[in-house]
């Protein structure tokens, strides 16, 4: 039987220009044995010139849709999960790519008994590639400069496994992730249970985590999966960070079961 990782990538009017760097990253990956993946491109918006690139990659490999309206990256990542029918999932951001071997590391981690995963990553500036040491680079300010404590604010002890609501103690005491939250990786199902992407701009990925985390257990994982590009028009650019925000994800914590 063929088992089937789903791909979801959200996309906006002023991404569509990365795609086919992003289809290549997706389609020089070699999958286990028995497994295939299927992208799930997801326009937030109008449908533009990309959906006929998608398209014309076929069903087999990718399936495209249109929001109409745009109601954001969470809105966007939902609605291509609720036409998934893979039993994995793994996000791939519309303007990052994925490294050799991505996928396959995510399958051996959860075929291992994890039910989540996370992975480093290197970044991209415009062009040159740099890989910090101990997993992901704290999020970028709003002007676009890296906060001070970018290089040293996760120590590599906190790339191991994680019992279930052990994650949450490390990003209260970061305020970030061991690892770049878009390698996140998890069953389908545990997306459906904790609801999908929360409406949270900026903060989707976090909430969505914490949630899963908090009562499943994973993996963090030191090698990179994903080339970060770093670029004017990324979110973490022009959504500056907000107090609520946070506030709703501390409340939103779930009480692990025994």
């Amino acid at each position: 039987m063929i088992r089937e990782v789903s791909v979801i990538t959200a996309v906006s009017a002023s991404h569509t220009r990365f795609l086919p760097e992003v289809w290549r990253s997706l389609s020089s990956q070699d999958l286990p044995e028995n497994w295939k993946f299927r992208w799930y491109v997801q326009e937030d918006g109008e449908p533009s010139e990309i959906r006929s690139f998608i398209q014309s990659l076929g069903p087999e490999v990718a399936d495209y849709a249109s929001s109409g309206g745009q109601g954001g990256v969470a809105e966007a990542r939902n609605l291509a999960l609720a036409r998934t029918s893979g039993e994995v999932v793994v996000l791939l951001d519309t303007d990052d790519q994925l490294t050799q071997g991505a996928i396959g590391r995510a399958l051996q981690m959860l075929q291992r008994g994890y039910e989540w995963c996370g992975f480093s990553a290197v970044d991209d500036h415009d062009g040159q590639i740099s890989m910090r040491e101990g997993g992901y680079s704290a999020r970028l300010n709003n002007d676009g400069s890296m906060p001070p404590e970018a290089n040293s604010f996760v120590r590599l002890e906190w790339v191991k496994d994680f019992a279930k609501g052990k994650l949450r103690s490390c990003w209260e005491e970061f305020g970030v992730f061991p690892f770049h939250p878009a390698t996140f990786a998890t069953a389908t199902q545990l997306l459906w249970d904790v609801g999908g992407w929360p409406a949270l701009a900026r903060d989707e990925d976090t909430a969505l985590i914490l949630a899963i985390s908090d009562i499943h257990h994973g993996i963090v994982c030191e090698e990179a999966n994903l080339i970060y590009r770093r670029h004017a028009l990324q979110t973490s650019r022009n959504i500056a960070p907000n107090a609520e925000r946070i506030r709703f994800i501390r409340r939103r914590m779930r009480v692990p079961s025994e």
